[in-house]
């Protein structure tokens, strides 16, 4: 199998993550103040506005950014596709032996963005990240190993827990595999969210405990716990 990481800029799904983070529910006090401080730019019309909306109410501030950081674009693009083809086959091998499934898709993309924000979309399976962000191997291995285990079992943790938020948890917690099972190719040691370190622990401890590192007793066990 051949896959492929493209890492790209494009305007207009910087405009989506701008709008994504100023009009989510969530944490959207903290992403308002943030991005209000950038420059003087009134974010505040990207509430309530749809995508294509957004897009073009923000065109002109990037495409200045983009003008203006225009090498910085090409040399990140550049080096981000180097690393990641020195690396994709061991890492896309590493990951199948893991959640013991096939890569579920061939292509990936990667869009860069000039907000400090890495959302994914779960239906297109992109990911975002950061411009000036100096580490992407992580990122992205983080949520590869959300997508397969979004594609490969969501629906039996569901099954087994019949609860979408604690599927959520485990998704986010079982991260910590990547310090383990990816510590050659991590460009940076996944942490991550602070609600998740004491579930993670509890999961790294059963890993370092059992002889058996089979990942679907893992997601058990986490089923067990959580």
């Amino acid at each position: 199998m051949v896959y492929q990481i493209t890492v790209k800029l494009e305007l207009e799904k910087d405009a989506w993550n701008y709008r994504s983070a100023f009009n989510k529910n969530t944490h959207s006090s903290k992403w308002k103040e943030q991005i209000n401080s950038i420059s003087d730019f009134d974010f505040n019309i990207l509430l309530w506005i749809s995508e294509k909306e957004a897009y073009l109410v923000m065109k002109d501030y990037l495409e200045n950014f983009r003008k203006d950081k225009n090498d910085l674009v090409k040399e990140k693009i550049e080096n981000i596709q180097e690393s990641f083809e020195k690396i994709k086959d061991q890492l896309f091998f590493e990951m199948e032996k893991l959640t013991k499934n096939q890569i579920y898709r061939q292509d990936f993309t990667i869009f860069l963005t000039s907000l400090n924000r890495w959302p994914y979309n779960v239906n297109l399976w992109y990911t975002w990240n950061h411009i000036f962000r100096k580490n992407f191997i992580t990122p992205f291995i983080h949520e590869l190993l959300h997508f397969q285990t979004i594609v490969y079992y969501k629906q039996y943790i569901i099954d087994k827990l019949n609860d979408e938020r604690k599927f959520e948890d485990i998704k986010e917690a079982l991260t910590f595999l990547l310090n383990y099972e990816f510590k050659d190719i991590i460009d940076w040691i996944d942490n991550w969210y602070p609600q998740h370190q004491g579930f993670r622990k509890k999961l790294e401890e059963y890993r370092i405990n059992s002889q058996d590192k089979d990942f679907v007793k893992l997601v058990d066990y986490a089923c067990d716990i959580i």
